[in-house]
């Protein structure tokens, strides 16, 4: 493409919430790809309908209504704080609620003014997720996207029995979007085949854009690895084991795993020395129990990948593939993985990363202590990254992605 073309070309990422910093999975998902799309040229706006709770405070003395941050060239996410938006998804939060009014209220076109001049100046319109759909309007015609990251009435369906009263409806929602978009971007082979069993014309190609991640987002500076592990108490013989994750139903049910795990094995675990960090809102608020180091909601994820020595993943359930794995090759962490965790990958048990199911998880932990030692670990990290970095990297999975949609060239519609 010429880059003086490709500047031209606007793109607009509509997110249901504020993706800038990204602090769980689904943030990374969505900031990777729009990082991408303007390092590639595009001229990228996110538009995030609600900010997070600690923007209304200070909204709420200034009188704003919405804020502007630039990312970086190219990339500027706005996000609505109007209260409208903002009361619906706090209580929607509180209530542990899907956000079914957000949707709906989208399918009327109720949507911030400043999201109709947004959609009115895209060329191309991209909607994070099927809680995002296609606004009613004259830009009804624009080449229009759907950001998939996991089949969301699979995960509804193993949710609360709240949730699971509306898997059937989102089912049909998302049955329909073949029919809604002009393509959608799933994230792993078992979605593109719902979409492409449900796409009717035949016309969709459905690239894929896995959960890679941008591997200079992980980026620390010198000493990061020794702050944090002294601000955890965590002391340079120790090794450190790290699990990352929302607060996300698959995510807490694997926590509670490894609590018990932590509390059956503690005298092993102070003999290998061996500390579990719970990193993430996986937690309301910082804990340690024995083995078990847990943050609550950080900032930034980077600096505590940094400090680790593994990355763990005990992931048993859930849809599409986990952004997590990818943050752990990325970093450079060897991967101590269940099978369902590696779900949407090409890594390999034995030679990628140590795999372990049910109650092996001590025997890989000791797999892992006693095989090799912390510079034989850092060149197999390095390894498995140059294996699948075309798999893992999200510039690289967007460059091909959108090169299969003619709407993304300099002169397509």
């Amino acid at each position: 493409m010429n880059r003086s073309v490709e500047i031209v070309k606007k793109i607009l990422i509509i997110s249901g919430f504020r993706i800038f910093p990204s602090n769980t999975g689904g943030h990374v998902h969505t900031s990777g790809i729009a990082r991408s799309l303007a390092r590639m040229g595009y001229k990228v706006t996110v538009y995030s309908l609600a900010g997070r709770s600690e923007d209304y405070g200070i909204a709420s003395v200034f009188g704003q209504r919405h804020r502007v941050d630039p990312i970086e060239t190219n990339l500027v996410e706005e996000t609505n704080l109007g209260l409208l938006y903002g009361l619906a998804q706090s209580a929607g939060r509180r209530l542990d609620q899907p956000r079914v009014w957000q949707y709906h209220l989208m399918r009327r076109a109720l949507v911030p003014g400043r999201l109709r001049k947004a959609l009115a100046d895209a060329d191309i319109v991209m909607s994070d997720l099927p809680w995002c759909p296609r606004i009613p309007g004259p830009w009804s015609s624009k080449p229009w996207f759907l950001i998939s990251h996991n089949l969301e009435h699979s995960l509804l369906a193993q949710g609360n029995a709240f949730h699971r009263r509306y898997a059937s409806w989102m089912k049909d929602v998302e049955s329909a979007a073949p029919s809604e978009y002009s393509d959608i971007f799933p994230c792993a082979e078992a979605d593109r085949d719902f979409f492409h069993a449900n796409d009717q014309s035949g016309a969709l190609r459905l690239p894929i854009i896995r959960c890679g991640v941008d591997p200079k987002s992980y980026e620390v500076p010198a000493g990061t690895r020794e702050r944090i592990r002294n601000e955890l108490g965590v002391a340079a013989e120790d090794i450190l084991l790290v699990f990352s994750g929302s607060k996300f139903a698959p995510n807490l049910e694997a926590l509670e795993v490894l609590r018990e795990f932590g509390k059956t094995h503690s005298n092993t675990l102070a003999q290998l020395r061996v500390k579990i960090l719970i990193l993430g809102s996986m937690v309301a608020a910082p804990f340690q129990d024995g083995a078990l180091i847990a943050t609550g909601r950080v900032s930034e994820v980077a600096p505590y990948f940094s400090a680790a020595d593994a990355g763990l993943n005990p992931i048993t359930r859930g849809s599409g593939a986990n952004v997590k794995l990818f943050e752990y090759l990325a970093t450079r962490l060897p991967v101590i993985s269940t099978s369902f965790g590696v779900r949407g990958t090409d890594l390999v048990p034995g030679v990628d990363f140590i795999q372990y199911e049910g109650d092996g998880l001590l025997t890989a932990i000791d797999h892992f202590v006693s095989q090799k030692d912390p510079r034989q670990w850092r060149e197999f990290s390095e390894s498995v990254w140059l294996r699948h970095q075309n798999s893992c990297d999200i510039e690289q999975l967007v460059r091909d992605a959108v090169a299969r949609r003619p709407e993304f060239s300099a002169s397509g519609r």
